[in-house]
């Protein structure tokens, strides 16, 4: 029973929810059929133990149907219906925080098609009134945000759209709220063409896989640039056009006019869509520090500071873990070591609590590792046990660049032996994160070998040994921590 539709979607709610589900099946306006009343009431009482022993058919149809015998049929249809009502009931959910209930435009296609226009409380320009097409700005507290998005001018298409059939009704003809209603569809189409366009884009890198071309949103591109005085008030058109042209020329000095464009309008974008687009800019100075160009590693630590600074970091009232180890490997590489110390301790609260320790002992490790206390990052990495597979994997890592900085030559092939088996076991990583550890395991031992051999080893073998070295690492890409093995080939050949 357990694999049952109904039960599987109950199991996911809370308790506050499967509460106000029995409440949602026992309104006479949604439901008006008494069994499956019983059926809900009895597993709301037995929630959150949806267990095979109160869950097995048998059981719920004799606490359903006492004095029967046992028909599966009827049991499937009663659990059919509330099934039904279970999706319903998801959506009533979901209304509120979509905004649904606040939607005027389908509150006014209400009344006009009941003939009920007398009810408004105001005139048709009143209602026109309410929003400012030259701003692109809803003047009014209907929809609970003033804040510009992809879903607001969806809203004022569809509030245009029944104000020119209102206009109809009255006989009124004029076109002002027919080109209202084209204006607002288009804010709404190129906003969300260019947003996908944007994330297409960035996906492409990310799987290394070309979509194909796309001649609607290449149109929709030119439009915004060819006519800036017609689409640069709706924001997000304006900042996605300016986003996507950045992503797609790669560009690097194009990131500095987009990146001022979009904090000069970050007041006008709402937190979901700054994040998003602050993600693209991310993604793009990591691109830019890949191909060598450093002062991007500059420009990333400063949007990550930025965007602490105005909580769009904070997912679901946390920080995510990633963000808080990218933030820290950023600002180590650019030696702001004051900075990282106070972030580590002011920010560790706001990971999730059950993160929180392998998170700030690993990245306080990390930070000990770049001031070369060594002692610290062994305290802090052997006593710690990461459940996390990243973490693990990140652990393993650094306590290999610790033991080979120690010269700890014992210690460097116990680990490596460990980390093999490690890697060997786990299911979960792909063969591209295996690939990448075990080089980085072999080019390791292969650096210390020539590290600890170079005093008491024939110079010309040696030199023989270092370039062959050298010659492999280069050419081979999968790679984990290669930057740190670049420096410590450059510093053996020193």
């Amino acid at each position: 029973m357990n694999n049952n539709k109904l039960i599987r979607l109950l199991e996911k709610l809370d308790r506050r929810e499967m509460t106000r589900f029995l409440e949602f099946v026992q309104s006479p306006y949604f439901n008006k059929h008494q069994d499956v009343i019983q059926l809900t009431t009895y597993l709301s009482q037995i929630y959150p133990d949806f267990s095979d022993k109160k869950c097995n058919r048998e059981t719920i149809f004799r606490h359903l149907y006492p004095t029967l015998p046992h028909d599966q049929s009827k049991l499937a249809v009663i659990f059919t219906y509330t099934l039904r009502l279970a999706e319903k009931f998801l959506l009533m959910e979901q209304a509120p925080k979509e905004g649904f209930f606040e939607n005027k435009s389908l509150f006014l296609k209400a009344l006009r098609e009941r003939n009920l226009l007398f009810l408004l409380k105001f005139s048709l320009g009143e209602i026109a009134d309410k929003v400012n097409i030259d701003t692109g700005k809803n003047t009014s507290d209907s929809l609970g945000n003033d804040l510009e998005d992809s879903r607001f001018y969806e809203e004022q298409y569809r509030l245009s759209a029944e104000e020119d059939a209102i206009a109809m009704q009255l006989g009124q003809h004029e076109s002002e709220f027919l080109m209202k209603k084209q204006q607002w569809l288009d804010a709404f189409y190129l906003s969300e063409k260019l947003k996908d366009g944007c994330e297409m884009l960035q996906r492409s890198v990310l799987l290394k896989k070309t979509f194909e071309e796309d001649a609607l949103l290449k149109k929709a591109v030119e439009a915004v640039h060819q006519f800036p005085e017609r689409y640069d008030r709706f924001v997000p058109v304006a900042v996605y056009a300016r986003v996507y042209k950045l992503l797609e020329s790669r560009n690097p000095e194009q990131y500095s006019p987009v990146s001022d464009f979009i904090r000069q309008r970050i007041q006008l974008l709402p937190a979901p869509a700054l994040q998003n687009i602050y993600n693209y800019l991310q993604n793009f100075c990591i691109q830019q520090i890949n191909l060598g160009i450093r002062r991007f590693l500059r420009e990333l630590f400063e949007l990550y500071r930025f965007q602490l600074e105005q909580d769009l970091l904070i997912v679901e009232g946390h920080l995510p873990e990633w963000h808080f180890k990218n933030i820290v490997t950023t600002g180590l590489r650019l030696d702001e070591h004051a900075w990282v110390r106070s972030f580590l301790e002011n920010y560790r609260s706001s990971l999730r609590p059950e993160v929180e320790e392998n998170a700030y002992s690993y990245n306080l490790a990390a930070y000990f590792y770049h001031l070369e206390k060594h002692d610290e990052v062994l305290r802090l990495l052997l006593q710690v046990e990461y459940t996390d597979v990243r973490y693990n994997l990140d652990a393993k890592s650094l306590l290999l660049r610790t033991y080979y900085d120690l010269n700890e030559e014992e210690a460097l092939h116990s680990l490596t032996e460990s980390f093999k088996q490690y890697l060997k076991r786990n299911k979960s990583l792909s063969e591209f994160q295996k690939k990448g550890y075990f080089n980085l395991l072999m080019f390791t031992r292969k650096a210390f070998r020539l590290k600890i051999s170079r005093d008491f080893t024939n110079q010309k073998k040696w030199q023989r040994d270092f370039l062959k070295l050298k010659e492999k690492f280069t050419g081979t890409e999968a790679v984990f921590n290669r930057s740190w093995l670049e420096g410590k080939l450059e510093a053996l050949e020193a």
